[in-house]
């Protein structure tokens, strides 16, 4: 099944392999000059012009950067089918209405990525395994030896098989993406639904923290956000824990900076001056991590001591702000006004109150309370991680209450949103490729489809409790090894759990991603099989007893795509699947057929199925307000042909041959446009006609439904209103001990898109994983830039280099998150700086992560482990494997 590779093109492929980056990956970063070089075929030094024999083609640069806002345009030199060097999109002169789609260094490193020394090679197999002794004990530690494809079918098929008959489906862990919207990238899942269905460790969120369920609870909105130009409008922009330039990249950033210029003025709440407050802010305000509640707080009741809230539109249009405007049936000194001043609990939350939590002074908190106040036209927009805290939907209504208590939510220029500028994740995007997934049917272990982004138990809409079969995220590698999940309040109580065989594949990296990694190494070493698929020997993979090398999607393409909300793209295949590398459809069929299982079943749709389906579904906005599409393409019979599939010819906006040719469709954008995102915008012109989807039809800032919701799935306690809540014990600003003084949050870095590409050596050079800390604990602790430092948590070590800072909050501490765990045996010590060794699990809320405020200590270090700089630390190989 290798692919043959002519010597010419294995030189090249060894060249891109070793070096592409340099040439290609970093050309975001590169002089002008020498970008332009490359576009025009120029020598890496400029000197003379070299002949292009080959073609530019357009690659998909699939990264999730912060939950899929970017994906970016990449075009992608190939000569003799080896991908060369990239280039990013220079097609439309850059403008704010249609911006080009430009890739940062980690879709510029893609050729280094795709080429990677790290890529598996062909199936292997743990020396130290057999299917009568798997020694799981070894996974981690083992050699590897290579095998064919059809031995490797073999054995998984034999012990699935086992595991089925033995213990039923519900002894599968499928560490993958589960079979809602995502079996495109994955058709094995499907194949384990065809089987009898798998546990799915989905439960809650991962990325979007606390948020999906307070927005629609109290506002009825759902990714709901003001778009790129109507930001514009706004006259202050108020941000709560914004970096879009290093988790997003693409254009949010740059399209913030032009509503800046516009003349709104830039305000960013965040323990770190990172690159955006840097570059685009015109204020820093350094705050403890996870204590944004009582800041937002002890700014509502300077504004309600000096009567600053819009009362006219908190009496229109809210619940619960005051005793004379609760919902029906609440008690009216529940209100949320009486708690601020302390009224009935006689603890008024000042802003010396907030200060001594949240560590802004008192003084900035009346500042900007007024600033806010005294501002007709604001934009509050917080991060997905400022809610990745215990009970962190306390902080997102304290963020929609101060936003109601501004006022004019729904008029220009006034918005409250998480997702940031109606980039990507989007409930309304602008254009959309077609549905190229599977379409193959539910998880049959949990046949439930919940509400979308409501991934936690209903119990009141669910009839028999036992049908819900989800670990969450956070807790899961600990639940399995206790055999229970879930709280005691579920009806039964906890849910055993029993896992014997592991699946690790769909592009998830779970054991390096998932709190107390360690307590995930324990459970990958006590089942009784675990097998992976993916294009890299990531460590997830390192742990597995058979790992299937898995084709990248420049090796699977031709295929449209969007993610971005306002751009599709096609995406063609950039070269063949390197080595033995084989796409998930054929794991799949191949499983299949050795389950006796018809291989459509679990592969439902062709490759030109796939094709034609994402080009002839693609469609385009043509008014916001109605939610009017149409067909984006012109799809003739010819193009059916050519594909050699069942369809209907169409008429859109531009060819099939032009749209390939170009490489993308960006709608085009003019202020104030049919296409204009203002939301809450009929309620607000009309609240009896035109009432949210809440309760009451109004904003509830008093929300009983969200109340109710949370504390019936048991993973925390609120209050039907925001409070400053304390986190458990472990978790969060005010739990320190002296064993663990310092808050550790995991901010984004540009050198990984979550742990996507912490196996490319410029990225590694150019990004290092450090411990970012404050001078102030720093000198405490005799610790200087550049020094070892073993960074401790209850759960696990991790060894780094520190780099001091005067610009983080003294008392916190920063890892980025993402970075390949890399285990010494010996002392247990973590040395790639995988955060998630020292990640608390614990659950909260609607089962979202509470990454933000886990308890550690940083300490010099003086023990017998070195460390290489990044850039020389070799990639983890498979050893024992002869080339």
């Amino acid at each position: 099944m290798s692919n043959d590779l002519t010597r010419r093109s294995f030189v090249k492929w060894g060249t891109a392999a070793a070096g592409a980056a340099t040439l290609a990956g970093f050309t975001g970063c590169a002089p002008s000059g020498q970008e332009n070089a490359q576009k025009e075929g120029l020598s890496d030094t400029g000197d003379a012009p070299a002949e292009e024999t080959g073609a530019w083609l357009t690659g998909a640069c699939m990264n999730n950067c912060s939950c899929g806002s970017s994906r970016c345009l990449l075009k992608v030199y190939v000569e003799d089918g080896v991908p060369l060097k990239i280039r990013t999109d220079e097609q439309d002169e850059d403008s704010i209405e249609v911006p080009q789609r430009r890739a940062c260094p980690r879709g510029r490193a893609q050729v280094s990525n795709m080429t990677s020394p790290a890529r598996i090679k062909y199936p292997m197999k743990r020396k130290g395994w057999s299917p009568d002794n798997p020694n799981g004990g070894m996974r981690g530690k083992d050699e590897w030896e290579r095998i064919s494809w059809d031995e490797a079918l073999d054995y998984i098929a034999a012990e699935m098989k086992k595991a089925y008959d033995n213990y039923g489906p519900r002894s599968i862990l499928c560490a993958g993406y589960d079979d809602i919207g995502d079996t495109y990238f994955d058709p094995v899942v499907c194949l384990l639904n065809v089987m009898g269905g798998a546990v799915h460790h989905d439960m809650g969120t991962v990325s979007l923290g606390s948020w999906p369920l307070p927005e629609m609870l109290m506002t009825g909105g759902m990714l709901a956000a003001p778009d790129s130009l109507a930001v514009q409008d706004s006259q202050l922009h108020f941000h709560f824990g914004n970096n879009w330039m290093a988790n997003k990249g693409g254009n949010t950033a740059y399209q913030l900076d032009y509503a800046k210029r516009e003349g709104g003025k830039v305000i960013i709440v965040e323990p770190w001056l990172n690159q955006t407050a840097q570059a685009v802010a015109d204020e820093w305000v350094p705050i403890v991590p996870g204590t944004d509640t009582a800041f937002c707080i002890g700014m509502a009741y300077h504004m309600i001591e000096n009567n600053l809230q819009d009362q006219a539109f908190l009496d229109k249009y809210c619940v619960g702000f005051d005793a004379e405007r609760m919902p029906e049936g609440a008690d009216p000194k529940d209100n949320f006004k009486d708690y601020v001043l302390g009224t009935y609990d006689k603890e008024p939350k000042t802003p010396e109150w907030a200060e001594a939590i949240c560590g802004v002074p008192a003084a900035d908190i009346r500042r900007l309370a007024e600033e806010i106040a005294g501002t007709e036209k604001v934009n509050f927009f917080a991060g997905q991680s400022t809610t990745k805290i215990p009970a962190g939907e306390m902080f997102a209504q304290a963020f929609y209450t101060l936003a109601m208590m501004h006022g004019g939510l729904g008029t220009p220029g006034n918005y409250a949103s998480w997702v940031g500028l109606h980039e990507g994740m989007s409930a309304t995007p602008y254009c959309m490729a077609g549905d190229s997934s599977n379409g193959a049917g539910k998880n049959p272990v949990n046949p439930l489809t919940p509400p979308l982004l409501m991934s936690t138990p209903n119990w009141v809409e669910i009839e028999d409790p036992a049908s819900w079969e989800k670990i969450d995220h956070s807790e899961c590698w600990q639940s399995i090894l206790e055999g229970a999940y879930g709280r005691d309040v579920w009806p039964g109580g906890k849910k055993p759990i029993d896992i014997h065989v592991i699946y690790s594949g769909a592009y998830q990296n779970s054991l390096n991603s998932l709190p107390n990694a360690n307590a995930g190494i324990e459970v990958f070493r006590k089942v009784d099989f675990v097998w992976g698929a993916n294009p890299f020997f990531d460590p997830s993979r390192q742990y597995c007893d058979i790992v299937l090398p898995v084709a990248t999607w420049w090796e699977k393409g031709n295929i449209a795509w969007m993610n971005n909300s306002d751009t599709v793209y096609w995406a063609d295949r950039i070269m063949e699947p390197l080595f033995e590398s084989q796409p998930e459809g054929y794991i799949a069929e191949e499983l299949a057929k050795r389950f006796d299982v018809d291989p459509s079943a679990a592969n439902t749709m062709t490759d030109a199925e796939r094709t034609y389906s994402s080009l002839s579904g693609a469609m385009y906005m043509t008014d916001h307000d109605t939610m009017a599409y149409a067909p984006l393409l012109t799809v003739s019979q010819a193009d059916i042909d050519e594909l050699g599939v069942d369809g209907e010819p169409q008429e859109g906006l531009m060819t099939v041959a032009e749209f390939k040719e170009r490489g993308f469709f960006k709608i085009p954008r003019t202020k104030g446009d049919a296409l204009t995102s203002v939301p809450y915008k009929a309620f607000y012109a009309d609240p009896e006609a035109n009432p949210l989807a809440t309760s009451t039809g109004k904003f509830e800032i008093y929300c009983a439904g969200l109340a109710a919701y949370i504390n019936s799935v048991g993973f925390s306690t609120i209050s039907p209103i925001a409070k400053w809540q304390i986190g458990d014990p472990e978790q969060g600003a005010g739990t320190q001990t002296e064993e663990f003084p310092l808050l550790l949050w995991t901010p984004h870095s540009l050198r990984r898109a979550h742990t996507v590409n912490d196996n490319v050596v410029s990225l590694r050079e150019a990004f290092p994983q450090e411990c970012f800390m404050s001078v102030v604990d720093a000198e405490a602790r005799g610790i200087e830039t550049g020094d070892l430092v073993l960074m401790t948590s209850p759960h696990g070590k991790v060894l780094r280099p520190a780099k001091v800072l005067p610009t983080i909050v003294p008392g916190a501490v920063a890892l980025q998150d993402g970075a390949w765990l890399r285990i010494d045996e010996e002392s247990g010590i973590d040395l790639g700086g995988d955060p998630n060794i020292l990640q608390a699990p614990k659950s909260s809320g609607e089962a979202s992560q509470s990454w933000t405020g886990t308890l550690v200590q940083v300490e010099k270090y003086d023990g017998p482990l070195t460390l290489d700089p990044d850039k020389n630390t070799p990639i983890v190989m498979p050893v024992g494997i002869e080339e």
